[in-house]
């Protein structure tokens, strides 16, 4: 099962229900961030909605921000009033070691549901940072006991005028490795948001001999589109290297997934990829997909200095349901 459904959020019939009608979801997982979005999909349950155990992942990087110690508390208030969850779990995460998250959710998935033979779960991944988000998704992919996986991403109305600044390091998060050659060149390969500086110093660091941007289209908005293109351009003219430009969907992570496949494919037997999604959340998932149909390609993800934790992102737009059978579910 494969599909993605896109709802309104201003249409206020429109409601989260659990994956199997009138069955708990097992697990719901969600972030904890300094993005007002954080509370977004809780306000968008159903009043019937259930999940036997509900995880909040905070990241140790953002847990001091007043906006994070804001929208937490607010969080809490919220769910005094609701009865969502049997269990409630809070844990934190690590931008620097993003094993850290896969190991407590483990624990919890082991000490909760270790007799279950499938247990269901609702993912939202609108705030997590990628590199935990990658190597979570990878591992809630292979674990055989799982039935259904539902995402939910929640776009934002507006982003800020700047996303981040500044470069630390860059990292190929676990389990993301690929399979590279050593007679091959190096490819690098953006799939672009609206942050330059973290972009412009990968191309630094890695010195690609080819470049290829993956520019948003079409977004999840039309403006957002328009936003992005002028730091593309910039990318386009950072050196002098061959770079290439394709439109990847960034609405739809299977359609993420096929267009980022079929773009490595052209150029596989001349290069060794490196694959950096930087988009939105739909496209990170999506670049998982790919890596996941091919690991012909390895993930980076570079680590910024500075998030714009005052007005990263306003408002909630759009709601994206995406429904998988796990992959090792043979029924």
């Amino acid at each position: 099962m494969e599909k993605c459904i896109v709802h309104s959020w201003s249409d206020n019939k429109y409601k989260v229900v659990t994956i199997h009608e009138s069955i708990p979801d097992d697990l719901y997982i969600s972030c904890i961030s300094y993005e007002p979005r954080s509370l977004g999909l809780l306000k968008k349950l159903d009043k019937n909605y259930k999940a036997e155990v509900g995880v909040f992942i905070m990241n140790e990087r953002f847990e001091r921000f007043k906006k994070v110690k804001s929208n937490k508390k607010e969080i809490d208030r919220f769910l005094e009033k609701t009865s969502f969850f049997n269990h409630r779990n809070d844990i934190l995460a690590s931008i620097d070691n993003p094993i850290k998250i896969l190991i407590e959710v483990d624990k919890i998935i082991k000490q909760q549901f270790g007799k279950k033979q499938r247990i269901n779960i609702t993912f939202d991944i609108t705030t997590f940072a990628r590199s935990e988000l990658l190597t979570l998704i990878y591992y809630l992919r292979h674990l055989p006991t799982i039935d259904t996986i539902r995402i939910v991403y929640v776009s934002p109305i507006k982003y800020g005028d700047w996303l981040s600044e500044g470069y630390l390091y860059s990292m190929v998060p676990p389990f993301f490795e690929g399979s590279p050659t050593f007679e091959k060149k190096t490819a690098l390969l953006i799939l672009a948001g609206f942050e330059y500086d973290r972009a412009v110093s990968l191309i630094e660091d890695l010195e690609p001999s080819a470049l290829i941007i993956g520019r948003p289209h079409p977004g999840t908005a039309s403006e957002f589109e328009d936003f992005g293109e002028t730091i593309i351009q910039k990318l386009r003219r950072t050196r002098k290297i061959q770079t290439h430009l394709y439109d990847i969907p960034a609405n739809n992570p299977f359609r993420c997934r096929d267009f980022l496949r079929n773009s490595i494919q052209e150029h596989l037997q001349e290069y060794n990829f490196f694959v950096a999604p930087m988009g939105t959340k739909l496209e990170v998932f999506g670049a998982y997909l790919a890596y996941e149909k091919d690991q012909n390609f390895r993930m980076i993800y570079p680590v910024t200095q500075i998030y714009n934790v005052g007005s990263y992102s306003s408002g909630c737009r759009d709601v994206y349901e995406v429904f998988l059978s796990n992959v090792n579910n043979k029924k």
